[in-house]
Parts: C-alpha cells; structure tokens; sequence
C-alpha cells in the first residue's frame, strides 16, 4: 500500500474499526472515565463549601451519569450550544467538524474519529463543570493525578538522588566544555528518563556518576532499554542542538502528562539548562482539565509543592529530603530567572492534528503557535496523543516514513522531536518486518490482538525532524 493515495492521506482510527485500541478505548475505557468523574464529585461534595455549590455538584452529577449513558448507547454526537461556547470557551473548530460536511452527519460514540471523538469527551466533560459558578475552576482529575503521583515515591527519590550526585559534574562540564561523546551519554539518558516516565525500571543506582554512566555497566542498561526503542533518533537531535548552540536558544516541550512523567521532563530541562544546551526552556501545558492525567499550569506549583512536603512524600532519611528539595530549590531557581517557563495556549486542547501547526492554513491558533515554535531550537512533543496529533492519527502502513506521516511539519520550520511510548494503532517508521514480528510475539500471549503491541506501552520512538 503506497503511504499517499492519488496524493491524499489515509483516513484517520474510527470508533468501530473492529479489533482496534480505538474501539477499545470507545467501548470499554470512556465509561470507565466518566464514571470516576462521577465518584470524585460525589467525594468533593462533601467538602462542599455551602449550598450553592452542592446543588451544583447535584447537577453535575446527574449530567455526568447521562453521558455516561450516551456514551454506552453510543448516541450521536450533538454540537455544543452557543451557551456552551461562550461561557466554556468550546474551540469553535469542535463544531464546525460536525457541521461542515454532510458525510458527518450522524456521527456517534460508536461511529465516528477516534481522535476527534476523545477530544469532544473531554470537553464535554469540562462544560458540565464550566457552566457551574462554584465548579468552573474544578479539576476533576487532580484527585487521581495526586494518587498516581504519590504511589512514585520510590522513583521520584531515585531520581532526585541521581540528579543531585550528577549536578556538580553538570556544572562542571558547562564551565569547562563538554566533550560532544560526554554529552552524548548524558542526553540519552535523559532524553530516556522523559521517555519512559514511570514505565520504565530506572537503569541506574541512585548513586549514579557520571563515571557509573559512562562504564561498562552503565552502557549495558542502556543497551537493555534501547533495545524497546523501536526508531531511535537521539542523535540527530543532540546534533541540531550542539550546531544551533550559541548560548541563547530555547528548547520547548509540548507536554503530556502530570506527575511523574512532568517530573521526568524537568529532570531533562534540568541537565539541557545547566549544560547550556539551551538557555531557556518553555513548557506547553493543557488549558482545561484534559485526558485525566494531562499537565495544566497550576500542576506544576502542585508538583513543587508536593516535592516539598514530608506528609506527601514521607523520606526515610534526610538524604531523600535533601535531595527532593535541591531539585525543588532549582527548578523555583530556573522559573525565577525565567529560564524555564510553562503556559498554555487554547490550540493545544482542539481536536485539529498538528498539520494544522502552519504559518498560512493554521486555524484555531495554529498559525499564531507555529511562529512560536519555529523560534525553537528544538521542539520535544511528549506522549501518545501528541503522536498521534502529528501524524494525524490516520491508517498509516507502519513501514509509512516519518516524513511523509507527519504531513507539512517536515518541512514547515519547526525542528521536532517526538518522545512517545506507543499507546495507540497508528504507528510509524517502522523497518519491513519489525511490525509482523512484534506482532507475533504479541499474539502469544494476547490471541487475536497480535496488532495491538503498538498500544501496550511496552515499546517507544523517538523521532525526529529538521523541518526543513
């Protein structure tokens, strides 16, 4: 199957392409969500702060139930109301999808894009909350994103202590000038701790130096965890970074989800800043409460904050805590001189894909988020979702190249590079033959799903583009 028919792309996941994580996620996981929604308002009406609010929360929950219900029923999907738009500011590009082309017409829980659809859960979610005065600033997902968070403790002290045995060599090597195969070590490695986030087993002790990362045994972990990176194009992005170097360039990272793997993220913004390989970093965080887990602005002063409290992260010794608050102490040090900073921007909770990331056809804020990230010296889009975004979620062969997958981006200006562990069907890149081999050792164990290794989270890529 040739990548590009009579020049246009395949056709995006649909909701009832039988056998895929889509329907998976449509039929079996979105109840699932909306239900938890339902039981973490139940639990915040207790603490209710007057009447008013609990009749809202009243509301709420009813009408979280009956979408629950639409959802199951597998009911159209209705266009949101001008109330709607206005009071929760809806992306306008929300409805003009249901209403611009007739062949859309009758699209339904069951039956329509999986990318689109999973956007409009969300945001149907958000405007039941949006439309209440007591509510409208209510994350209904914070209470899960702070449970997951505290079930890493042993990760997030592992890599506290790691970072803070290699800070002074960090400084060291800024003031005296890396060697590029010193940096080269140390950017994979922290290029992987943002990858994985907590899926993976940190592959070195807590005592880690830069000695330990640079011997035999520290090549060999790294061997071992490389071997579940499917594309692998680190290199070429420490290359951009080591000849775009000159002191005063921004890397960005267009994020994805809070608590560990938020932690994981600043660790890499951490090792690029006091290395000079970038001089400012710029988070892009979700508007709304997003995808359950995704980061929104104030997750990040909730993250420090938890880094700092021993009733949150209780420490065995003072050497945890130390460690815990020395890269508490940085990253508030990074934010207060403005190297690192994290905003948000209404694009990056639409449905549209990243093609729409274009200086002349970017609607709905893409051309306005494409000037700021053609600035980039290096753009790092993290997560599933944003893998999907970029190659537009479509039915791409998985031999398909990146470069043809990821559509204008290649070529539009902004250098790129995607950290994504596969959560998803549409997968890319790909050698002829490692796709059917995956999916015969998937099959093994999970008899007629072969094809869905590439949602188990097992495997990565790490891809890149110059954009040029």
């Amino acid at each position: 199957m040739a990548e590009l028919q009579n020049g246009e792309p395949p056709r995006r996941f649909m909701l009832d392409d039988e056998n895929t994580f889509g329907q998976f996620t449509g039929t079996e996981r979105w109840p699932i969500i909306v239900q938890n929604a339902v039981d973490d308002v139940e639990a915040a009406v207790a603490s209710a702060a007057g009447p008013l609010a609990r009749e809202q929360a009243g509301v709420i929950h009813r009408q979280l139930l009956s979408l629950k219900q639409e959802i199951m029923a597998k009911g159209p999907l209705r266009p949101f109301s001008q109330e709607e738009v206005q009071k929760a500011d809806i992306p306008g590009s929300l409805n003009e999808y249901l209403e611009r082309d007739p062949k859309h017409a009758g699209f339904s829980w069951g039956h329509s894009e999986w990318l689109y659809t999973e956007i409009y859960l969300y945001w149907r979610i958000h405007v039941l909350f949006a439309l209440q005065s007591e509510w409208s600033h209510f994350d209904v997902f914070n209470k899960l994103k702070q449970s997951t968070f505290k079930a890493s403790q042993h990760g997030v002290v592992e890599l506290a202590h790691r970072y803070a045995n290699l800070k002074p060599q960090l400084m060291q090597l800024a003031a005296q000038g890396a060697d590029r195969s010193t940096l080269q070590v140390l950017f994979k490695e922290f290029v992987e701790i943002s990858l994985w986030g907590n899926a993976t087993d940190l592959s070195l002790l807590t005592n880690a130096t830069l000695e330990d990362i640079k011997s035999i045994q520290g090549a060999k972990a790294r061997q071992a965890s490389e071997a579940k990176i499917l594309v692998n194009d680190t290199d070429r992005a420490l290359d951009q970074l080591l000849q775009e170097s000159s002191g005063d360039q921004q890397v960005d990272f267009v994020l994805d989800n809070s608590g560990f793997e938020l932690y994981a993220d600043l660790m890499l913004a951490a090792f690029l800043l006091h290395t000079g390989l970038a001089s400012k970093c710029v988070f892009h965080a979700k508007a709304i409460p997003y995808m359950v887990s995704d980061v929104m602005v104030k997750d990040l002063d909730v993250l420090i904050a938890d880094l700092r409290d021993r009733q949150f992260f209780p420490c065995d010794s003072q050497e945890d805590a130390a460690a815990m608050d020395l890269f508490a102490a940085d990253i508030d040090a990074f934010r207060n001189s403005n190297a690192l900073t994290i905003e948000s921007h209404p694009f990056w909770t639409t449905d549209l894909d990243y093609w729409h990331i274009d200086p002349v056809q970017g609607q709905h804020g893409g051309a306005e988020v494409h000037s700021t990230l053609a600035q980039s010296a290096l753009v790092i889009f993290k997560g599933d979702l944003n893998y999907r975004k970029l190659t537009g979620d479509r039915t791409w062969p998985r031999t398909t190249p990146w470069g043809v997958a990821i559509g204008p981006l290649a070529h539009n200006g902004v250098t790129l590079l995607s950290l994504r562990t596969c959560k998803a069907d549409v997968q890319v890149g790909l050698e002829p033959g490692v796709d059917e081999r995956l999916s015969q050792l998937w099959e093994r164990d999970h008899p007629g799903k072969g094809s869905w290794w590439s949602s188990s989270g097992k495997w990565a890529v790490i891809c890149y583009s110059s954009g040029e």
